[in-house]
């Protein structure tokens, strides 16, 4: 009898340890609604400190198998569109993605301008078509920067970003896409010289010379997100590129506070396709008291081109003159773009 009690409880313990295991080696199998935010992190975008309501933005996914651990795309080019304070909601609304139950997922993320298809059946629509188009790793995505930036509108809409995150497991809370600039920033301080007085700029317009507006972006997934090389390699510039001056927005001085000098009264800001100007070049084209003044690249034996970099702001500082109808520049500082502390450098060695 005792014998028979025996293997009775040796079998109970059994059955107990394997439920025990059970519970050990269970896994929450809820598919999770994908939640998203936006944020640039320590960067900041000019006067706005995150995507602006009612930017778009479209979102890609690759699904990562957690047995082969190969990728397959998951989602293709959903639409959100941002409210201004890091959040970003499905467009049209009620357009909801889930996690996969258990497997990872690759998100990459661009906003930018990327126009409307020119001719066929969807000619006036916009060029990435929600749902269906893959992220443009062969083909590339063309994003054109306008040529009238006098408004914060404009200003914004010429900027290119980009965001990846991988290996995300499934959550519950938002998934925070950090964002970056992948074209260049151009800031100017106009200050007062020789026979020019700080109410003499107060109307000056400001435009940048010459330049090309178009930019081609093609994705590389395997590529390092956090370096900018590897972010600027994504990036050229179409044959056939547009071609023009680039209007600037001119702000007053006073609103940027102690960061600008006491001397000036006007601060001109542009986003531009990253590209080398050439020495000798007009670059910079000011026009006040009814007459221009171009500041060109130096182009003496030790000066060199001006190399644009991608995820780079420069920082001008421009004397106006009454006499003369031409100069070279003072100083330029450049940092990367959103940061709070700048280098001073000569223009020959701006591009280092």
């Amino acid at each position: 009898m005792n014998r028979y009690l025996f293997i009775i409880s040796v079998a109970v313990m059994a059955l107990c340890s394997a439920c025990s295991n059970d519970d050990e080696q269970r896994i929450d199998t809820a598919q999770h609604p994908i939640l998203l935010g936006s944020s640039f992190g320590a960067d900041t975008r000019s006067v706005a400190s995150n995507l602006l309501n009612g930017d778009t933005v479209y979102v890609w996914t690759d699904f990562i198998n957690s047995a082969t651990l190969q990728t397959s795309e998951y989602f293709n080019a959903w639409q959100l569109r941002a409210n201004g304070v890091g959040s970003l909601a499905p467009q049209p609304s009620g357009n909801t993605k889930l996690f996969p139950a258990i497997n990872h997922l690759d998100f990459y993320a661009l906003c930018g301008n990327f126009g409307v298809v020119a001719e066929g059946a969807r000619a006036g629509e916009p060029f990435v078509e929600p749902e269906v188009m893959s992220l443009p790793t062969t083909s590339g995505i063309c994003h054109t920067v306008l040529s009238d930036q006098r408004t914060p509108e404009a200003f914004y809409k010429s900027d290119l970003l980009y965001s990846v995150v991988k290996d995300q497991e499934p959550v519950s809370s938002a998934v925070v896409l950090p964002f970056k600039h992948l074209l260049s920033r151009i800031q100017i301080i106009l200050v007062a010289g020789n026979g020019i007085t700080t109410s003499d700029l107060s109307t000056a317009t400001v435009k940048l010379v010459n330049l090309k507006r178009q930019v081609v972006f093609t994705p590389n997934k395997s590529a390092d997100f956090s370096s900018q090389s590897a972010l600027a390699s994504m990036l050229s510039i179409p044959m056939n590129a547009q071609q023009s001056d680039i209007q600037m927005n001119v702000y007053a001085a006073a609103s940027y506070g102690e960061a600008l000098s006491a001397f000036s009264t006007a601060f001109a800001d542009a986003i531009v396709v990253p590209q080398t100007i050439a020495k000798g070049a007009a670059f910079i084209k000011v026009s006040y008291l009814g007459r221009d003044t171009y500041y060109r690249i130096p182009n003496g034996d030790g000066d060199s081109p001006l190399t644009l970099q991608g995820g780079k702001q420069y920082c001008f500082r421009l004397i106006a003159d009454r006499i003369g109808d031409g100069h070279l520049f003072d100083d330029v500082t450049v940092e990367e773009w959103g940061t709070a502390t700048s280098n001073p450098l000569w223009l020959d060695n701006v591009s280092e």
